[in-house]
């Protein structure tokens, strides 16, 4: 059953990165200090540890661990969680006020039915952002961590196909297009499949 080949290959994929990942390996790819260390050594792994850099405007793993404070630690981490959802707010926002209205202009415009505007001009507005995420995180660091990248944008995949569309489902019921979403989930397994062969039987 195609099933069954799905889970040997995933089988094999995942047997075959753990006999070649070694303990160095893996302490150089995560960022996992000591639970014995103490705040300094804590921190100064936080420093030199390529791993440990993740790109971005703020250091919040340097935050955490070379803060001596165990309540401030837990401020920081609070406000991590604040500015995450302000940022998702921004982003829903900017989504609400100026692509949705932009979009539907252009289709109105051109005249294109609904359904290929979704695999298009929306899919494109989607995804577009994800991948210049996955880029910069991998530009932003001496050393670039591919399973960051691909599992944001896998992820990201999956959050939209089962979290946001079971949102919009519930918030407004609608009778979806058989045949077109038929076609959708088609071709996200080929190419899920396709990545799963890639990661099988190229190293490099």
């Amino acid at each position: 059953a195609p099933s069954e080949i799905v889970l040997r290959l995933m089988r094999s994929f995942f047997s075959e990165l753990a006999a070649n990942t070694t303990i160095e390996e893996a302490d150089e790819i995560y960022c996992k200090p000591d639970l014995s260390w103490n705040v300094s050594e804590s921190c100064n792994y936080v420093y030199d540890s390529d791993a440990c850099g993740g790109g971005g405007y703020l250091a919040w793993t340097a935050f955490v661990y070379c803060c001596e404070d165990p309540v401030a630690k837990w401020f920081i981490v609070g406000a991590a969680v604040l500015f995450f959802v302000l940022l998702v707010m921004m982003l829903s926002t900017s989504a609400d006020e100026f692509f949705a209205p932009n979009v539907s202009t252009i289709v109105a415009h051109l005249k294109i039915s609904e359904n290929v505007a979704g695999v298009t001009f929306m899919a494109f507005g989607n995804g577009i952002t994800d991948v210049f995420t996955s880029i910069a995180s991998a530009l932003s660091s001496d050393r670039p961590n591919a399973d960051l990248a691909l599992g944001s944008l896998i992820g990201g995949a999956l959050f939209v196909l089962l979290n946001v569309a079971a949102a919009v489902v519930i918030t407004r019921p609608f009778k979806a297009a058989f045949w077109s979403t038929l076609r959708d989930l088609i071709f996200l397994l080929i190419t899920a499949i396709f990545t799963l062969i890639v990661f099988l039987f190229y190293d490099e």
